[in-house]
């Protein structure tokens, strides 16, 4: 198993996933390759957050900027 797996398999079986419906289904379109389906829940986030998919990206990226 490669790194990418084996990091992807402890975040899918973590508590904090499987206890957030949002979080496990997330996942589970990650796994599956449903990149549509992430853009879409992503979208709907921002929208629900009250910014834009610009916005959220900068916020994102300014984490690891530091």
């Amino acid at each position: 198993m490669n790194p990418m797996q084996a990091i992807l398999n402890q975040m899918v079986n973590s508590p904090q996933v499987q206890n957030n419906p949002m979080a496990k289904n997330a996942m589970q379109m990650y796994q599956n390759g449903d990149s549509n389906g992430l853009k879409s829940m992503a979208e709907n986030l921002c929208k629900e957050r009250g910014i834009t998919v610009d916005e959220a990206k900068q916020k994102v990226m300014s984490m690891f900027n530091h």
